[in-house]
């Protein structure tokens, strides 16, 4: 054979083999690479398992060490200069970003005021009192706002359960998450560190998860559908300067032994699995929208409304349950009545009067509910005896696991469904 040849074939044949070399090295650094980058954003891959040519091999390479520096971020993530990118790309749509003061060992509490839609922040151990609106970022999918609100006002007329009426403001503020940022800062004379609280008004009500890196809190907004899997709304009726209805010799108001029978049933439904909210836990003055927007913002399972009767006569007496024809979320409010009023009459030894279809338009609440909702009359205050009945607590006590009852027996036979 050709001397001339047999080098040429030589050469090629180690040209080959440098090339194949080469080529594997490659492959198997990509595989390392590819898994780091990806695991360091929390996914999961199996390197022996991908199959590249050297173009996809380059490519992607590119790409894989793009996504673990900068992470698949919105332009208003890119804004937040020194924001943790793992911590931004598990936010929604909606979150607040607060930059944090001054501080070598700062502690953060959340308070949630659902019923006025807001928050509470406490930040402790601040050495500065810095903390400003200018630090509160709100993000709503690509628009970021900082700094005060801005909004806009009319006017609107407010009706208590009584038929009362009181003016208020009415502000829009436009896609802005918050409708209102005030910071209230006190000083320890001792350690001379502060402490600040960051009351935050929303747009609506939301579950919170809070997460935090050297710099930021992060608060991402939920749903409260996308966090719990039971929501309950319990309303105690009247309040603060409503007293509701009055006993014969005006010595007993329907507000204290609506909070009282509720107080007790949210001990009974602190042992439960089920996301709760209260649209008073105190005496405060709670006007009715608040309330039916409480249950409808958090879109919950089952609205139940806690009352006492009154007549201007004494003889009427006994428990009913009101309710409209109704049928949300494949709940047939007839029959929810028709369990709680079984069910309280189980506990509770009063007279039964079953259950009373309202008209549209007699009950503010129950009228403007989008939500399956029954409303409970206990008793007669006006009777002497539902009333004298109602002013002894272990009675009480029996009204509320009555309505527990009724609670817990309506996730069995009458369940929810979604998207109705």
């Amino acid at each position: 054979m050709d001397k001339s040849l047999l080098k040429k074939a030589a050469i090629q044949s180690l040209a080959l083999m440098i090339a194949v070399i080469t080529f594997s090295y490659a492959m198997k650094q990509y595989q390392i690479v590819t898994v780091e980058a990806i695991n360091q954003s929390g996914e999961e891959v199996s390197g022996s398992n991908m199959i590249f040519s050297e173009e996809d091999f380059l490519t992607s390479l590119t790409i894989n060490k793009t996504d673990a520096s900068e992470g698949h971020l919105t332009k208003v993530q890119k804004l937040i200069k020194g924001a943790d990118k793992n911590i931004l790309q598990k936010l929604g749509d909606n979150y607040l970003v607060i930059k944090k003061p001054q501080g070598n060992d700062l502690k953060l509490q959340l308070e949630d005021l659902y019923i006025n839609k807001s928050i509470q922040l406490t930040i402790a151990g601040i050495s500065e009192d810095k903390l400003t609106s200018d630090m509160v970022s709100r993000v709503r999918g690509e628009d970021l706002y900082t700094g005060e609100p801005n909004f806009t006002e009319t006017t609107s007329t407010e009706v208590d359960e009584d038929g009362n009426s009181e003016e208020v403001v009415i502000k829009d503020y436009g896609n802005d998450i918050s409708h209102g940022i005030t910071i209230t800062a006190s000083q320890d004379f001792t350690t001379k560190l502060y402490t600040d609280k960051v009351l935050i008004e929303l747009d609506t009500i939301y579950a919170y998860i809070i997460y935090e890196d050297a710099d930021y809190y992060y608060i991402d907004l939920k749903k409260p559908s996308e966090v719990y899997d039971k929501i309950l709304v319990i309303d105690a009726g009247h309040g603060g300067k409503d007293a509701g209805a009055l006993s014969k010799n005006d010595t007993y108001y329907e507000k204290n032994i609506n909070l009282s029978i509720l107080l007790d049933l949210k001990k009974l439904l602190d042992k439960e699995n089920i996301k709760v909210y209260y649209t008073r836990t105190q005496d405060d003055t709670v006007y009715l929208r608040p309330r039916v927007e409480l249950a409808d913002a958090v879109d919950c399972d089952y609205f139940i409304s806690i009352h006492c009767n009154a007549n201007v006569v004494s003889y009427p007496n006994g428990t009913e349950i009101l309710y409209y024809d109704n049928n949300f979320k494949g709940v047939k409010t007839q029959d929810l009545a028709k369990l709680f009023s079984e069910e309280i009459g189980k506990t509770v030894a009063l007279k039964k009067r079953g259950i009373i279809k309202k008209n549209q338009k007699d009950i503010f609440i129950m009228d403007k509910a989008t939500v399956p909702m029954i409303l409970i009359e206990v008793g007669y205050l006006t009777n002497n005896n539902d009333m004298n009945y109602l002013n002894k607590y272990e009675n009480r006590k029996n009204v509320a696991q009555g309505i527990y009852n009724g609670i817990m027996r309506a996730y069995q036979e009458l369940p929810v469904k979604d998207g109705q």
